[in-house]
């Protein structure tokens, strides 16, 4: 599930002022932390609602979120921009794959979308993965 700590060594643990951190897998895998819980009460729950929301969350989309994050960003926005044509004008749509082409694609096209967080875009991809 994950875990919770107390970074200090307090001699009053009980009413310690620092904050508590927790730490846990994301759905795709990554470790991550997060802190600034006042109460230990307040991790621990953090940390169930975390579980619950991986245990709601479909095998098809975990994978869909894995697959996804295995990307490239130059090979997502090439599946991207043809999407983003039809609700945009002509115009528009050729000045974004010009900035891809120029500007975006030799500085951060070679990473993978794991190294980047998700956006509104692509959760809805995924959501329609599903």
């Amino acid at each position: 599930m994950g875990s919770f700590f107390e970074p200090w060594d307090c001699a009053r643990p009980s009413r310690c002022p620092h904050a508590c951190t927790i730490r846990f897998r994301d759905a795709r895998g990554k470790q991550r932390e997060e802190t600034g819980y006042r109460t230990q009460d307040a991790a621990v729950e953090r940390l169930t609602e975390l579980y619950a929301d991986r245990k709601k969350t479909a095998p098809s989309v975990a994978e869909a979120r894995r697959e996804l994050g295995q990307q490239r960003i130059e090979e997502y926005a090439q599946t991207w921009l043809p999407r983003q044509r039809q609700m945009t004008e002509y115009s528009t749509a050729k000045t974004l794959a010009s900035h891809f082409k120029v500007q975006i694609n030799p500085v951060i096209g070679p990473r993978k979308l794991n190294a980047v967080p998700l956006t509104f875009s692509q959760r809805n991809d995924l959501r329609e993965a599903a």
